[in-house]
C-alpha cells in the first residue's frame, strides 16, 4: 500500500527579529563596506520576516544579549540553549498537529530531523514523554543532513509504511539556525546568516489515503560540487559554507539531468515545492525547469515570511499546498554533498484530504 502524508502542522518562535538582525550588523559584522554589502544582499534576499528563539539576540537597553561583539557564545553554550528551546518549539508544533489529527495515539515510529543541535537523551525522548507515546515507539534521528533532511525523513517514512501498512509515523523537523551566528571575516558565512531562521514542522505519515500520496523518492549526489555547501562543527558554533556559484551550478545540473528536470507529465497545474535556500536558488530552479510564477509562489512566500528554516522549510511549503486543487507534484530540497533530494507526490481530492491547515503556523508562546 502506498504511503500518504496525512497531516502537517507548523510552528515558529514568538520573536520576529529580521530588522533587529540587520540593524545589528555594524556592531559585529566588520568594516562599513562589508556592512553595506550585507545590507544590499539582505534587500535582494526578499525575506521580510525571520523568527528566532532568542528574545534579544544582541541585547537591548544596555542588557546583554546572546551575542556580544568579541565574545560570541561557545558551541557548548549554544547547545545548552538548543536543549532548552527545542522542546518548547516542538511541543507547539505537536499541539497543532494533535488538534488537526485528533490524536497521536497509535504512533509506532518517530523520525526526527535536525542539524542545528544535539543532546542525549534527546528531543526524541522529550517528545515521547510529552505526548505520552508508547515506550516501544521506534525512533530514528536524521542529523546533520541539512536542508534536504525533511525529504529524507519522508523517504524513510514511506519505506516504513510500505513495509508495514499498519505503521503510524510521526515526523518532527526542527531547526534553530539562529543559534549559529558567526563573527567572522568570511563573506560566505556572513551571507548565510542573512538567510536562516528557526522553525518546526510535525506531520503524520500512514497508509490512509488522505493528503499527499507519496509516489516516488530519489536522491542525487554531485561529488564534483561537494565543497560548494558545507556544515562544520567548530568551537564557536556550527559554521555554514555557501559557495556564491551554487545557484548557477544548480541551474546547470538541472538542465543536464533528465531526472531533475520537470517531469514529462508536468503541466501548468502541477504543484511544486522547492526548498527556499535563497532567492537565487529558487530563480535557478525556476529557469532550469521552466516553471511559472504561480508554481513558484508557495516556495517564494515561505522564504518571504519565514526565511530558510533548513529541514523544516519544505514542510511549510507542503502544508500550504494542502489547500490546492488535486494534482501531481514534485518537491525538491538541497543539502551538503552536494545533494538534491526529490519526492514526487499526488495531492488527493478534497474528500480524501485532512482538515485544511490555518494560514498562519502555530506560534510558540513567550
Amino acid at each position: 500500500m502506498p504511503a500518504h502524508l496525512n497531516y502537517i502542522a507548523c510552528a515558529v518562535p514568538p520573536y520576529e527579529r529580521q530588522q533587529a538582525f540587520i540593524d545589528s550588523l555594524p556592531h559585529w559584522a566588520g568594516p562599513p563596506e562589508v556592512v553595506e554589502k550585507l545590507r544590499q544582499i539582505a534587500v535582494g534576499a526578499r525575506i521580510d520576516q525571520r523568527h528566532t528563539v532568542l528574545s534579544e539576540p544582541f541585547g537591548k537597553g544596555g542588557e546583554p544579549g546572546f551575542y556580544q561583539s568579541g565574545g560570541f557564545p561557545t558551541t557548548g553554550e549554544r547547545m545548552k540553549r538548543y536543549q532548552d528551546e527545542a522542546p518548547r518549539l516542538a511541543f507547539d508544533a505537536l499541539a497543532a498537529l494533535q488538534r488537526d489529527a485528533g490524536s497521536l495515539v497509535g504512533v509506532t515510529h518517530l523520525i526526527l530531523t535536525s542539524c542545528t543541535g544535539f543532546y542525549a537523551p534527546g528531543l526524541d525522548v522529550d517528545i515521547i514523554r510529552h505526548c505520552g507515546l508508547a515506550p516501544t515507539v521506534q525512533r530514528t534521528l536524521i542529523g546533520f543532513m541539512g536542508c534536504q533532511a525533511g525529504l529524507v525523513g519522508l523517504r524513510n517514512a514511506r519505506q516504513i509504511v510500505e513495509a508495514d501498512p499498519g505503521a503510524v509515523v510521526l515526523m518532527v523537523n526542527l531547526e534553530l539556525c539562529t543559534l549559529h551566528l558567526q563573527q567572522t571575516p568570511r563573506m560566505d558565512r556572513l551571507v548565510s546568516f542573512l538567510l536562516f531562521a528557526d522553525g518546526c514542522a510535525a506531520s503524520l505519515i500512514t497508509s490512509r489515503p488522505k493528503g499527499f500520496r507519496i509516489d516516488a523518492c530519489s536522491s542525487h549526489l554531485s561529488l564534483a560540487d561537494a565543497d560548494r555547501m558545507a556544515w562544520h562543527i567548530e568551537d564557536q558554533g556550527f559554521a555554514m559554507t555557501l559557495d556564491a556559484r551554487l545557484p548557477a551550478r544548480i541551474r546547470q545540473w538541472f538542465r543536464a539531468s533528465a531526472e531533475l528536470s520537470a517531469p514529462e507529465s508536468g503541466s501548468v497545474n502541477m504543484l511544486w515545492a522547492v526548498h527556499p535556500g535563497g532567492r537565487l536558488i529558487l530563480d535557478s530552479v525556476q529557469d532550469a525547469c521552466g516553471l511559472s510564477e504561480p508554481q513558484m509562489a508557495p516556495s517564494r512566500e515561505v522564504l518571504r515570511r519565514f526565511g530558510n528554516m533548513s529541514s523544516a522549510s519544505i514542510m511549510f511549503i507542503l502544508r500550504d499546498l494542502l489547500d490546492s486543487a488535486p494534482s501531481p507534484g514534485r518537491a525538491l530540497a538541497f543539502g551538503p554533498g552536494l545533494t538534491v533530494e526529490v519526492m514526487d507526490f499526488t495531492l488527493l481530492p478534497a474528500r480524501h484530504r485532512p482538515v485544511a491547515q490555518n494560514a498562519q503556523p502555530a506560534m510558540a508562546t513567550a
